[in-house]
């Protein structure tokens, strides 16, 4: 029994887990906006979810920048469909993009319904009478033989684009999609192309000869109908949906992302002059700012993970010639470079340190002159941050 209890704890952890990796999105059928209007959650995988209207059984929504072209912009297409005829009355539509922040999307919502045994009989004979007026008009008698207007290659892709072309607001729920005509079809065609008659008599004879061949082509073209509605009563003999309804929201807003400004605590160490042999160096604690270089989540990993750092060593330090090294503005070296984040609190950081130095320098004929120096070196070390998290007006 406890082992039951485990297991079913696990199962509901898990479940509860990967449930929570979405951030729910309310859609309102009747006033067309989103959460109570709310601006969309940004960088997060969404889960729309809303009412269904009585027969509704398949639901698409296409996301395009605002202002975008529809036809070749889409950004993301997903659907949700009652496959086990529940009659639910919601839908949860998982939408695995991740919205930019401060951005605005159009969204197209399609609602369909079920489409019932006579209405997919009324659409079967809407395609057949297509595709016989498209035969007709591409199969013609020509001297001794049966022309084709185009390469049968082409005339199966046409045919194929009016069958799309009609059903394009039908969807199945079974995902098969639109078939497309079978290589039976091709044959067919390229079978007709082939017939050959003999020369027409100049005699009386030749209209009853001429009646025979537009028997003959009337034969062909009967056939490759009959084929193509014996496929076409087939596609539609399985589940499909029709569109019901569209809804348009345009031009919604997503939230704004947080900005984030973060505190550096390290402890570092600047090269002062020598070579590999023999080098003097400063090393001191110190303290500054950090700004992100991206704070999105689509950034590539670089920019998330790395910020540009400024500060302050909080100890002075000493050249191989015992002369103190301050830096300027605060008598205190500083610093400007690009942290890392090698761990989870543990940065890498380096750059430059900004120095000044003071000396004494011999003058002819004269006393020593006290002179300022001011240069630039490299500086690396470690350091641990707070991250203050900011919100960006417009």
């Amino acid at each position: 029994m406890k082992i039951k209890i485990i297991l079913l704890t696990i199962f509901i952890g898990t479940a509860s887990l990967l449930f929570g990796q979405y951030t729910t999105v309310s859609f309102d059928l009747e006033r067309n906006y989103f959460n109570e209007g709310q601006v969309l959650p940004a960088e997060k995988p969404l889960m729309f979810t809303g009412q269904l209207p009585e027969g509704v059984d398949l639901v698409e929504i296409q996301i395009f920048p605002g202002k975008s072209d529809k036809l070749k912009d889409r950004l993301y297409f997903a659907s949700w469909k009652d496959y086990d005829n529940a009659q639910n009355s919601s839908f949860s539509l998982a939408v695995n993009y991740r919205l930019r922040a401060s951005e605005k999307y159009d969204f197209y919502l399609d609602f369909f319904e079920n489409l019932d045994q006579a209405e997919a009989g009324k659409l079967a004979g809407q395609i057949s009478l297509l595709l016989n007026a498209y035969l007709e008009a591409n199969l013609n008698l020509e001297d001794d033989q049966i022309k084709l207007a185009k390469s049968t290659k082409k005339m199966i892709e046409e045919m194929n684009d009016i069958i799309k072309s009609v059903m394009s607001e039908y969807r199945s729920r079974d995902d098969t999609g639109v078939k497309e005509l079978s290589e039976t079809v091709r044959l067919m065609l390229e079978k007709a192309a082939a017939v050959r008659f003999e020369k027409l008599p100049a005699d009386s004879t030749r209209i009853i000869a001429d009646a025979a061949r537009e028997d003959r082509l009337q034969d062909e073209i009967s056939d490759i109908r009959n084929s193509i509605d014996l496929e076409i009563e087939q596609l539609l003999g399985k589940n499909w949906s029709r569109l019901a309804f569209s809804r348009m929201v345009d031009d919604y807003e997503t939230e704004e992302k947080r900005g984030s400004l973060s505190i550096n605590v390290g402890y570092g160490g600047v090269y002062l002059s020598g070579n590999v042999d023999q080098f003097s160096y400063g090393a001191s604690p110190y303290l500054g700012l950090s700004l992100p270089l991206s704070n999105s989540t689509l950034a590539p990993k670089f920019f998330r993970n790395a910020s540009i750092t400024m500060g302050v060593f909080l100890q002075n330090f000493e050249d191989a010639d015992g002369n103190t090294v301050s830096g300027v503005l605060v008598n205190r070296p500083l610093y400007l470079g690009l942290d890392y984040k090698l761990f989870e609190f543990v940065r890498l950081n380096a750059g430059a340190a900004f120095l000044e130095t003071t000396a004494l320098f011999p003058v002819d004929g004269g006393d020593p002159e006290e002179r300022t120096n001011l240069f630039v070196r490299p500086f690396i070390g470690l350091s641990a941050r707070i991250d203050l998290s900011i919100q960006f007006g417009k």
